[in-house]
């Protein structure tokens, strides 16, 4: 059974019990959809193979006590970049070490991204009960199938992270693994930024550049008031009024009112802000990176075929950026060259192309005349 932790004596008692503890499989259950910074709920902890703790922030709980132990730990984690963020947060311990299985499913033919459900079938050959994912995780006490299922998330990861480092050894991808697990450490702990906030939209894929650009201007807004206000970003301007705002580009208040399903804070509390941003449409640097296009769609089938070659899933290989640098002429670097195996290196310098059938073929020679 599960211990559940409610105050701060018993956080400590267990406290010295982790400190003596190699690996941390770590989960947390968190509320997204009212605050920028979701609500932690409820954090999973295991270390080694022994107890479940199930810390209960909403007691009187001082979680500050973990940060030594969550900075001095490898924990194992599944897609946990929201988990080590909040933890972070909420015991100002940061994460130096992980192991994130879903990460690591995909560098051994499994696919990214996989739930964990799915993932321990596959891995494990057993079933898990997920019918609790999206209860009500603040309500008070937390109903028996809720500790059951919170438990189990962390009971799994020591084997399943165990079948996947075997599996990522043998096929000798244990280098890029860890290369990228420590690049997206980085990346979790750093926070996502207001100029980057544009990639997050829904919709821009259907823009043209000059659309994109204001996109770009007004999801930072959007990202800098969700923070300051402690909401979710798309509860100041959903994701289809700002493309729609790009297109119609409204240059009053009354104007940006003619789509009947702007919100009416959009136009009463920042019709000025918005209005402003549109204004200058025609001086905002357009996005880096375009999503749309034949040649973004013919590297990202390549990557696909690459995939399915060499087990490496290209959704971890391939960022945007690096689709950019491709686009610009530029190689991949660091832990991304040769991950996707030598034919899409082949194909990135122009050696083999995709034939019919989504399948290889020498590519033909350019005729300069």
């Amino acid at each position: 059974m599960p211990v559940l932790i409610r105050n701060t004596a018993e956080l400590r008692a267990w406290v010295e019990r982790l400190e003596g503890c190699e690996v941390l499989a770590v989960d947390t259950e968190f509320h997204p959809e009212r605050k920028y910074v979701p609500e932690l709920m409820l954090v999973q902890l295991r270390g080694d193979e022994g107890e479940v703790l199930l810390v209960d922030p909403k007691g009187d709980v001082d979680l500050r006590l973990l940060g030594p132990v969550v900075e001095s730990k490898l924990l194992l984690v599944h897609g946990g970049e929201q988990d080590v963020e909040l933890l972070a947060q909420a015991t100002g311990g940061r994460a130096t070490r992980w192991f994130d299985t879903q990460v690591a499913a995909g560098f051994c033919g499994l696919g990214y991204p996989r739930r964990l459900g799915d993932l321990v079938s596959a891995v494990l050959g057993r079933a898990m009960d997920k019918g609790e994912t999206l209860s009500d995780w603040s309500r008070r006490p937390l109903s028996a199938e809720q500790l059951r299922y919170a438990a189990d998330d962390v009971l799994v990861l020591a084997p399943l992270a165990a079948a996947l480092q075997a599996r990522v050894r043998a096929n000798g991808q244990g280098g890029r693994l860890d290369a990228c697990l420590a690049e997206r450490l980085v990346a979790a702990l750093a926070g996502p930024a207001d100029q980057e906030a544009w990639r997050r939209v829904h919709g821009m894929q259907f823009l043209d550049d000059a659309e994109r650009a204001i996109v770009a201007a007004l999801a930072a807004w959007r990202e800098k008031s969700a923070r300051f206000s402690d909401v979710p970003p798309h509860s100041i301007v959903p994701d289809s009024i700002l493309v729609d705002l790009a297109r119609r580009r409204p240059r009053s208040a009354e104007a940006i009112r003619e789509n009947r399903r702007t919100p009416s804070q959009v136009w009463k509390q920042h019709g000025p802000t918005i209005l402003g941003i549109l204004a200058a449409a025609e001086r905002l640097p357009v996005p880096a990176y375009s999503r749309t296009g034949l040649d973004v769609d013919v590297v990202r089938l390549a990557a696909r075929l690459a995939e399915a070659e060499c087990g490496v899933a290209a959704g971890l290989v391939l960022r945007d950026c690096d689709l950019d640098y491709i686009l610009r002429g530029s190689p991949l670097e660091g832990w991304r060259v040769g991950a996707l195996g030598a034919s899409f290196e082949s194909f990135l310098r122009g050696n083999i192309a995709i034939g019919a059938g989504a399948r290889w073929k020498q590519a033909q020679p350019q005729n300069d005349s």
